[in-house]
């Protein structure tokens, strides 16, 4: 009996031995994973044991002991949480999680919707030992749900095992968003060493041309798709999608908004991104702006913004100067007094010499000379001065005449080919104190009213279409007296300007009433945040995002003569422009080419020609009065003689 006694307590004791060396193996390989991997550089490491069952809470809470030991004490600081909530940490940090089964983690993440990947997860369960069972599969759906994508999960299967497992969600094995165990790493028990020491490895580096839907409209300057079999999109978010679709390599699928849905955006709630990011897309664009503080009731999460919108005015133009007017650019008001005042004092010499110096032979007709000269003519050989003095003032004039004609010439050319307006306001203050009608739309009004308190609200006039459709009915009251502005995005007028000719008839006021940031919307916390906000990154860091603002909007910064003008873009859309109304389709493929003629056009040399014109008609009835004249003065004299012969004959016949 004795024997047998000895027997039992010998193998209990082994058994014991061997439990307590397998527990100080697991705690090594869960040590070595906090210590060697991404979670060993955070600041703060979290820790979480929960469990649902009284036989495992001794094991874990042993095991946890131990860790703690094994992990260096100056590594980090800790945090111990038992049978507790997670809550939502936005910002990059470490998990280690204790449990025995999923419930227990189902527990931890209660209160957590998403995690948006911004941690890096070591989980271990002690109940599962199937690294393929069905626990395990439900364990990692349930983490994708929860965009846990850092994550492995530790098991110790029956033997000597330690296997860590994770999930690939895209892949080229198991295909796209199919969530399977894969046993990505496993500790050797005899070297006491992970097989690798990659423990989190990349899960959306490729996506290996699976489907990504965006949520997104239609509407230029953004994003228009070119249904013409290539795929391609044009538009400042066109480009950036299908940039980041190459990039990453996956299928860009398009649930195309309807009007309904894109005006219910512009609620502040977002509720409408519940339905589209729960039933029809994964993520979203279409000049969605960045909102910092956008709470915990918004029901999606944001990228970091990928383009700066300025808020800007645009306004009609009251009215032009006339042709006329513009003649007398070149020079300002001051020179001209000048030039009036010497060439009236030159007349009033060329008077006294007529008068007092008889003797002094003159030109037949000195004023005419005069003129002559002044306009860059020729004297006669002899009338030109013979003394130095008089020789020295007609070169004199000669040089100042010559001077101020090639002056006039050079600034009537370039004034002739501008359309110099009338004193456009310049500032948001000049707009409201003129009393100018601004058109915007509805949706804005409150932003509008909170960044401008200044405007009043019987200003505001709500805007039937879109900006697009609204600025060439703005361009056509230009040149009346018709005071109006639209508000509207800064890229939006650019846009139009480049497509559009008759944009030289609108004038953009340069001071911004603000400015807002255009970004990403993803379901709440989406793993999908950070693959975006590095695409992002990598496109303003090489310059891609500059290259297309200049090719779709730069020309509001450049002047008239060198914006190259692009094709418009004809889409069906809800907010889209299609050409300019006011131009046939032959004048408008002329005016949208790329390179204008550097020819003066008859509208721009109009003043000269009714001038040319005006004379001529002058000298005509100047023409017809010489031959009238004398006609109209004999017949006078006729009826001078008729009457005096008249009364002549009345006398002799009352004597």
């Amino acid at each position: 009996m004795k024997y047998w006694l000895y027997i039992l307590s010998c193998c209990s004791l082994v058994a014991s031995t061997m439990e307590s060396s397998s527990d100080w193996d697991l705690a090594e390989a869960l040590a070595q994973v906090v210590a060697n991997s991404e979670m060993g550089r955070f600041k703060t490491l979290y820790i979480y044991t929960h469990t649902n069952s009284q036989s495992t809470g001794g094991h874990l809470e042993e095991l946890l002991d131990q860790v703690l030991m094994i992990v260096p004490n100056n590594l980090q600081a800790r945090r111990l949480l038992l049978q507790q909530s997670m809550e939502y940490k936005p910002y990059v940090h470490a998990v280690l999680a204790l449990v025995d089964g999923l419930p227990s983690l189902s527990a931890i993440y209660a209160r957590i919707r998403a995690t948006q990947d911004l941690s890096h997860t070591l989980i271990y369960m002690s109940m599962p030992t199937d690294a393929y069972g069905e626990e395990m599969q439900a364990t990692l759906r349930f983490l994708w749900r929860l965009s846990v994508l850092n994550v492995g999960v530790v098991l110790r299967p029956p033997g000597d095992h330690i296997l860590m497992v994770s999930y690939f969600p895209f892949s080229a094995l198991h295909g796209c968003q199919v969530i399977s165990a894969n046993v990505v790493n496993r500790y050797q028990v005899g070297t006491k060493r992970w097989a690798s020491q990659d423990y989190f490895p990349s899960k959306l580096g490729n996506f290996y041309g699976c489907l990504l839907t965006c949520a997104t409209w239609e509407d230029m300057p953004y994003l228009v798709w070119r249904p013409d079999g290539s795929g391609s999109f044009v538009g400042i978010e066109g480009a950036l999608l299908q940039f980041m679709a190459e990039n990453l390599n996956f299928t860009v699928g398009l649930y195309w908004m309807n009007k309904e849905e894109v005006l219910a955006t512009f609620d502040e709630s977002g509720r409408i991104f519940d339905e589209i990011f729960g039933h029809h897309a994964d993520f979203s664009l279409g000049g969605f702006h960045f909102k910092p503080s956008a709470g915990s009731e918004i029901p999606y999460s944001q990228s970091t913004y990928y383009f700066m919108s300025h808020i800007m005015l645009v306004t009609n133009l009251q009215s032009a100067y006339s042709a006329y007017e513009k003649l007398s650019f070149p020079f300002t008001p001051l020179l001209w007094r000048a030039i009036g005042l010497v060439l009236i004092l030159a007349c009033l010499l060329l008077m006294l010499l007529v008068r007092w110096r008889h003797h002094h032979e003159l030109p037949r007709n000195p004023y005419y000379e005069l003129l002559v000269l002044t306009m860059g003519g020729n004297l006669e050989d002899r009338w030109v001065p013979q003394r130095f003095p008089s020789r020295l003032v007609l070169l004199t004039w000669l040089f100042a005449t010559l001077v101020l004609r090639s002056g006039y010439q050079s600034g009537m050319y370039q004034l002739l080919r501008q359309d110099t307006q009338r004193n456009p306001p310049q500032t948001i203050s000049e707009v409201l104190a003129q009393h100018f009608t601004i058109q915007l739309a509805e949706v804005n009004e409150a932003r509008i009213l909170a960044s401008l308190p200044e405007l009043r609200p019987e200003q505001l006039v709500y805007l039937e279409g879109s900006e697009l459709q609204s600025f060439p009915a703005l361009a056509q009251q230009s040149g009346s007296s018709a005071r109006v502005a639209i508000l509207t995005p800064y890229e939006y007028f650019g846009y139009f300007r480049k497509v559009h000719p008759m944009s030289r008839r609108l004038h953009l006021v340069r001071e911004r009433i603000y400015t807002q940031q255009l970004a990403f919307y993803v379901r709440r916390h989406s793993h999908l945040v950070g693959v975006l906000n590095k695409q992002i990154q990598h496109a303003h860091t090489h310059g891609f995002l500059e290259h297309w603002t200049r090719q779709y909007v730069s020309a509001v910064d450049e002047k008239d003569e060198s914006v190259a003008r692009i094709a418009s873009t004809s889409y069906s859309t809800l907010d889209g422009i299609d050409g300019d109304p006011s131009l046939s389709e032959s004048e408008e493929d002329q005016q949208v080419a790329p390179v204008r003629q550097n020819v003066l056009s008859m509208r721009e040399l109009a003043a000269l020609f009714w001038l040319i014109l005006w004379a001529n008609l002058g000298a005509v009835v100047v023409f017809v009065l010489e031959l009238l004249l004398p006609r109209i003065k004999l017949r006078k004299i006729l009826r001078k003689m008729k009457s005096d012969i008249k009364k002549q004959i009345s006398k002799l016949v009352r004597k």
